[in-house]
């Protein structure tokens, strides 16, 4: 079996980050990293060119991220980049943000609607959240125009679906569970 070197790496940047006291710093400079990463998918496929030397990667990643980003993380990319290994930043940032969250009492939270919330919504949300856990929330919101309406969360393992779609397959469910189901022949 393969081992697991972005969670690895992961870990062992937080580890760093918790002895060097700037554990908090490398996880606000990653979410921006990974949000880079993730935006920008020629830049990856850039960075794992086979015609660029280490070099010529190093200074691409010297470039965008030097001077923006705390050192270690940077370290990490020069590493990445040596390696051509950019397909282990999205878990290597996974594995960072659980540990990160978990030592600080910080609850992920996905919530996915059909438009985007305001920042009042995001509020009520949080403080809704925050009192039900007692945990601190890091709210991650994500559209979906096949949404009817509503919204669903996703925390912790768990999901929380009070979409409209949701409801209608429930009423489908007990629709057909009934007798005034059009398949019982009533």
């Amino acid at each position: 079996m393969m081992k697991n070197y972005a969670n690895e790496y992961g870990l062992a940047l937080y580890n760093l980050g918790v002895e060097a006291n700037c554990s908090k710093a490398i996880f606000e400079d990653f979410g921006f990293v990974a949000e880079v990463f993730e935006n920008q998918p020629e830049f990856t496929r850039l960075l794992s060119n086979p015609m660029l030397t280490a070099g010529e990667r190093a200074d691409a990643v010297r470039s965008v991220f030097g001077g923006k980003i705390n050192q270690y993380l940077l370290n990490m990319l020069m590493i990445f980049a040596e390696k051509r290994r950019f397909d282990m930043l999205s878990k290597c940032w996974l594995e960072y943000r659980r540990n990160y969250c978990k030592a600080n009492n910080i609850l992920p939270v996905t919530a996915t609607t059909v438009q985007p919330l305001t920042e009042e919504q995001k509020a009520k949300l949080i403080q809704k959240l925050t009192a039900k856990t007692g945990s601190q929330i890091l709210l991650t919101c994500v559209v979906n125009p096949k949404y009817l309406g509503g919204i669903m969360l996703e925390y912790d393992g768990k999901r929380v679906d009070a979409s409209v779609k949701n409801r209608f397959a429930e009423m489908r469910q007990l629709l057909k569970q009934s007798d005034l189901s059009p398949e019982s022949g009533s």
